[in-house]
């Protein structure tokens, strides 16, 4: 994630007192059958005119200036383009959760040249099954030629004074991240669903609930954390036409399990970015779903 054409139009200056009105005889001099006190059609238009023109001046009907006197500018929305075009124009996130599960670290990279803010916000569910509870972080960064940002975030609240206290919210288990990337004359808008999940979960799948991907892995610490959630974009050009979203494990440990997509392509295969270029791993097709073993948690892709 600009109104064009807008030009400024000059205020209609209001009538003296009596201008455009007609002129009324004194009451000695009215000629006989002169309607005495009523104005004219004329009159009548211009005092209905002043009035609706007033209205608008009060209640801010008008278009607002801002402090130089232009009228704002908005970005111009950009329709949406298929995933095998926009893949390498899309930044690229990774949203790592610390080792106690209350903090993840977001980072995105891959920002376009021209970007000029980022606005983000962490949406994210805790509490039981019967109690739970919707919250959310929201921030704006501006960028100045920046290509990546990063910020670490609580599940909780904090509370500064002399020293910093924390308040943290119990079975986060899932939510979503938006991201509004605003360039000069247009804004994209992303989002991706995500869930965070102990590493004895692994054993049915971990997985962000879209019934897109998963991995299954039997030895991860039962105790860890992991987050699954796409990635949006990916870090380095793919060597083929990416067939599904990219879906990234954190944090990256080693790990062996199965990695699948659901997909209609058959002869597909998955990729791993292994931080420094992707690797294509022995994929197979079955039930709609292509598999491939791994090593390690971590990012992939489906290329066709």
């Amino acid at each position: 994630m600009k109104l064009s054409g807008i030009s400024k139009q000059p205020a209609r200056q209001a009538s003296p007192a009596g201008q455009g009105l007609p002129a009324r005889l004194p009451s000695e001099a009215r000629r006989p059958g002169a309607l005495s006190g009523r104005p004219s059609e004329a009159g009548r238009l211009i005092v209905a005119s002043f009035l609706i023109f007033s209205c608008f001046l009060l209640t801010g009907c008008l278009p607002k200036k801002n402090e130089e006197g232009q009228l704002p500018q908005q970005a111009t929305p950009v329709p949406t383009k298929p995933l095998e075009q926009s893949i390498g124009e899309r930044p690229y996130v990774n949203l790592v959760p610390t080792a106690d599960g209350h903090w993840i670290n977001l980072e995105v990279t891959g920002i376009q040249q021209g970007t000029k803010s980022i606005d983000y916000e962490l949406v994210y569910f805790a509490g039981d099954l019967v109690n739970k509870v919707e919250r959310g972080v929201a921030g704006s960064v501006d960028l100045k030629g920046e290509k990546s940002i990063s910020r670490k975030i609580l599940f909780g609240s904090e509370s500064c004074t002399v020293k910093c206290k924390y308040r943290y919210d119990e079975n986060v288990s899932e939510g979503s991240l938006t991201l509004k990337v605003h360039k000069e004359n247009s804004t994209d808008k992303y989002e991706s669903a995500y869930r965070l999940q102990k590493g004895s979960e692994g054993k049915e799948g971990l997985t962000t609930g879209d019934g897109n991907f998963k991995f299954v892995a039997n030895n991860l610490s039962s105790n860890a954390y992991f987050l699954t959630i796409s990635t949006l974009g990916v870090p380095s050009l793919l060597p083929g036409v990416i067939a599904a979203n990219p879906y990234g494990i954190f944090p990256a440990v080693n790990s062996k399990g199965m990695v699948s997509f659901k997909t209609t392509e058959q002869t597909a295969k998955i990729y791993f970015w292994n931080n420094n270029k992707w690797e294509e791993l022995d994929s197979s097709f079955a039930d709609g779903w292509v598999t491939a073993p791994v090593a390690k948690t971590g990012v992939f892709a489906l290329v066709k």
